[in-house]
């Protein structure tokens, strides 16, 4: 089954200027000449980094480091400029030393699950967002990172798990049933779940043609009324004529329905539509049995 996976966009957080939180907590140890050599060396590095000069971008960033290790706003600095140029595996090992060196930093703790998160170490950002919940209590943010942590890492059941933890608090979130419907998706569901999941969200929102294409979809590869799944695959082209994956939806339909001329014509369209990009391993299936001569 194709998937259309509905995403959470989690912003990345801007690196701090000079003046912002962590030079305002800087320790009382470092002097203010290390301090500014410090800030000096640090904005170079990132300049560095910006023009593709790597190799010196990191030899300045390093000794930056050297300056004033033990200084947790400088740990901090040190994560935000390798959070800021995609390197989320060093920035958690800087801010967890950071962390470690002044433990009561909401800002560090926020930023440790970020970095665990986009690194990819499911052990930790879970770890985080534990100590997160304890400070702030469980809620749609707690529950949204959950979801997000074990789905990045592949782990849908525990996932789908996140989804109706929250759904226990507030059964009729749309935001969440649809969670949960990408991890029941994802796993080996028994269809009639997988049917009802589908029309609880169309009957709340009756306007996704996500959920619209993937439940026609459904119904054509699990032995549905091919009418109804042909008539809401139409609705969902209609509504996005240029998305190449709902085009491959009404393809497939109409080939099964017997209608192969113009199966074929919506094939290939959906096949162009892709502009160069990889073609899912379904869709090329769907190509090779429609247009393939009786």
């Amino acid at each position: 089954m194709k998937l259309v996976r509905y995403i959470l966009v989690i912003t990345l957080l801007c690196l701090l200027p000079a003046s912002g939180t962590a030079a305002g907590k800087r320790a009382v140890s470092v002097d203010e000449p290390t301090w500014q050599r410090f800030l000096y060396y640090f904005y170079e590095a990132q300049r560095l980094f910006r023009n593709a000069d790597y190799q010196t971008a990191f030899q300045l960033i390093d000794f930056c480091h050297h300056l004033c290790p033990d200084d947790p706003a400088v740990n901090q600095y040190m994560g935000d400029f390798f959070m800021g140029f995609k390197r989320p595996a060093l920035a958690l090992h800087y801010y967890e030393i950071s962390f470690r060196q002044d433990p009561g930093s909401e800002t560090i703790l926020n930023r440790l699950e970020q970095a665990a998160f986009y690194s990819l170490n499911t052990r930790k950002a879970l770890h985080y967002q534990n100590l997160i919940d304890k400070r702030d209590g469980y809620d749609i943010y707690s529950a949204l990172q959950r979801y997000h942590i074990y789905a990045s890492a592949g782990d849908m059941k525990n996932a789908y798990k996140q989804a109706e933890r929250y759904l226990e608090y507030d059964p009729g979130n749309l935001r969440f049933l649809l969670l949960r419907l990408q991890a029941l998706e994802s796993m080996r569901t028994p269809a009639k779940t997988l049917k009802e999941a589908y029309e609880q969200i169309l009957a709340m929102d009756p306007e996704n043609v996500t959920v619209m294409n993937n439940y026609a979809y459904f119904l054509a590869t699990h032995k549905g009324d091919l009418k109804i799944a042909e008539d809401l695959s139409r609705y969902a082209v209609q509504s996005e004529p240029n998305n190449p994956v709902f085009i491959d939806t009404y393809a497939w339909i109409l080939y099964l329905r017997g209608e192969r001329p113009l199966a074929q014509m919506y094939i290939r369209q959906a096949m162009q539509g892709f502009n160069g990009q990889v073609i899912p391993d379904d869709v090329m299936q769907h190509y090779q049995i429609i247009m393939k001569e009786k």
